[in-house]
């Protein structure tokens, strides 16, 4: 995707994007995304950030340890690596490269924002 493109994420919409100030339209071929997302705390009202990074987006969001009733005092923090591809300036799509929990922390910690920096 070339400049002026930005990305959000929103549980009536989901995942997406405008360009340059135009008409928010949505990010094609994520159904996979969303079934993993919900199925895993997603729906619950946490926090979820979407990032983008070098081309790609990044998805973030806390979900419970439901699996496991004895660590009731944590949660796990999922991310998805997405890359994008455009169809003729018009529409976006979606590709989930990577899914997995990357951290459990407990209950009291909160995902307040992702960002990206570059070294």
């Amino acid at each position: 995707m070339d400049g002026g493109v930005r990305y959000v994420y929103s549980l009536s919409h989901g995942c997406s994007w405008t360009k340059d100030g135009g008409n928010w339209k949505g990010v094609k071929g994520l159904d996979s995304l969303t079934k993993m997302y919900d199925g895993n705390g997603g729906l619950t009202g946490n926090t979820t950030e979407l990032v983008s990074c070098g081309g790609k987006l990044l998805f973030m969001w806390e979900g419970y340890m439901t699996r496991n009733p004895s660590n009731s005092n944590r949660k796990q923090i999922w991310c998805a690596e997405i890359t994008l591809e455009t169809h003729d300036e018009c529409e976006v799509w979606g590709n989930v490269e990577w899914i997995d929990v990357v951290q459990s922390v407990p209950m009291k910690f909160e995902l307040l924002r992702c960002l990206v920096v570059s070294v």
